[in-house]
């Protein structure tokens, strides 16, 4: 029987069924059943019934998803991999459901709290706004674009500068930490991280591996945050090997 692969998108993946393309096709050229699922607010599940969402409300879909599969399927048990925000779901919703998850994969997953110091925030911020009326008049208006876009990446806040209608939910699941549901996995766990990855670098890998008991670590040399749709062949090797 063809083990099942459930997959979780990150934030701003707008293009689900494009951006993981290769490394679904390289999956299950390997005989896994792939799924991926857009997430509520995302892709093809761009409507959402209330004005904002909560975290909750994610780990309720991807449960009600699963459930669904494993029914279709007759099976007990799927594979689940997170990647960004859906490693922040999927770390969680392991916590919650171990009895239906068989391995945990986890790449670039958000959740280890990590503030930026108020004042460099206030700062940040402040400077942007400052800023903003001397780029009113076209063409200036693009280059304040771009340098808003400059400075959030420059601090690691790309996700939200691309929140757009999904802001306040972006508010609202990124205030939750999952530090504490790290230790509840017990699950057998892989950490597959982009050795470049500046948006959730490794030292949160290290950290995520060092409360997850049962879990090893394997860091791919100049990937970078996109390293599930950069380097899927990469990516998928390292799954295949662990499963």
């Amino acid at each position: 029987m063809k083990k099942i692969i459930v997959l979780l998108h990150g934030w701003s993946s707008t293009m689900t069924n494009k951006r993981y393309k290769s490394a679904k096709e390289l999956l299950e050229k390997q005989g896994f059943i792939v799924y991926i699922p857009d997430l509520p607010g995302f892709g093809e599940n761009s409507i959402i019934e209330k004005e904002s969402l909560e975290f909750e409300d994610y780990i309720s879909f991807v449960h009600t998803y699963i459930v669904d599969i494993l029914k279709k399927t007759k099976q007990k048990q799927v594979i689940l991999i997170g990647h960004s925000f859906g490693g922040r779901i999927a770390i969680k919703f392991t916590s919650l459901y171990p009895q239906i998850v068989s391995n945990l994969i986890l790449t670039g997953a958000s959740g280890i709290p990590r503030p930026l110091p108020s004042v460099k925030k206030k700062l940040v911020f402040a400077a942007t706004k400052i800023l903003r009326p001397f780029f009113v008049v076209p063409p200036f208006s693009f280059a304040y674009k771009f340098f808003r876009k400059l400075i959030y990446y420059s601090i690691g806040e790309m996700d939200y500068y691309k929140a757009g209608k999904l802001t306040q939910t972006f508010k609202n699941v990124y205030k939750v930490s999952i530090q504490e549901d790290l230790e509840k996995i017990s699950v057998p766990t892989l950490l597959v991280w982009g050795e470049k990855d500046i948006t959730i670098p490794v030292k949160d890998a290290k950290l995520m591996h060092e409360f997850i008991k049962n879990s090893e670590l394997v860091i791919i040399p100049n990937a970078t945050h996109r390293l599930p749709y950069e380097m899927p062949v990469e990516f998928t090797n390292e799954i295949i090997k662990f499963v």
